[in-house]
């Protein structure tokens, strides 16, 4: 499916105020447009605070914005839906039951056939290399582990749409380039679109077709960069470390112009 960010802006009231203040609230994200193909993996990268998570939570429907619009398949987004599914970074597991019922969870509460539940949380186990551990709780598995089981119950779902808020970025930097490696082969296994908040830039260029970088709060675009390299990527490339430079640069750039004020 394609997703159309128009004009999409977005405030937040300010809890505490400043003697000195006389806003009362702020905007995290300012009259952002951009377009995601279907089927492209689009990374989002930016200062932190600027915007990224506020502009996935807007696409999956779980924030509404104050102005504009996201269209997914030229229709507006007013709420969430099972085309599109969320991997937070803090795993957000169920810790009383085991990986088997914490992946089929979202098929039982839609009351699916418990042969269709079975066949479908069995395929999802094998795609993310969970085999085996099904019957294990989520403290007894490693961080790595747990973003496999938080992987598989969005795409058990089966949604058109992957929505991913920095999943990896608790994760060593082992356990962070193999899941990166099993996302982009499940991502191209099944089509998926998928939109992708990162503070890595060279994830952001190993991953994605296109990288949307973001300024400051509030958030407006600096840079929508396409990453035209075959996949799997070699990071040693001289092409794959211009990307992640420049990104970089533009980074550098960013807080220069924060330190002046």
């Amino acid at each position: 499916m394609s997703v159309s960010i128009q004009k999409v802006t977005k405030h937040f009231k300010k809890n505490h105020l400043m003697k000195n203040e006389k806003e009362t609230s702020f905007r995290a994200l300012d009259n952002i447009s951009f377009e995601i193909e279907d089927g492209e993996f689009v990374s989002f990268i930016g200062p932190s605070g600027c915007g990224k998570s506020t502009l996935l939570r807007i696409i999956a429907g779980l924030l509404k914005p104050d102005a504009g619009k996201v269209l997914v398949d030229g229709k507006k987004v007013t709420g969430p839906g099972s085309d599109r599914m969320v991997v937070f970074q803090d795993y957000v597991l169920f810790p009383w039951v085991n990986v088997w019922k914490n992946i089929a969870m979202g098929l039982e509460i839609k009351n699916m056939d418990k042969e269709e539940i079975e066949r479908k949380t069995a395929w999802a186990i094998r795609l993310v290399g969970l085999d085996g551990f099904e019957h294990a709780y989520p403290h007894q598995l490693s961080g790595g582990m747990k973003q496999r089981v938080s992987i598989a119950r969005a795409i058990v779902m089966n949604p058109d749409i992957l929505l991913m808020d920095e999943p990896f970025g608790a994760l060593d930097s082992f356990t962070r380039i193999n899941l990166q490696e099993e996302l982009l082969k499940l991502c191209e296994k099944n089509s998926y679109t998928t939109c992708f908040v990162t503070h890595d830039c060279d994830e952001a260029v190993y991953l994605s077709d296109k990288i949307v970088v973001f300024s400051s709060s509030p958030a407006k675009i600096q840079e929508i960069i396409t990453v035209d390299l075959p996949k799997p990527r070699d990071r040693n490339l001289p092409e794959f470390i211009d990307i992640r430079n420049h990104i970089l640069s533009l980074g550098r750039a960013q807080a220069k112009i924060q330190e002046k004020g």
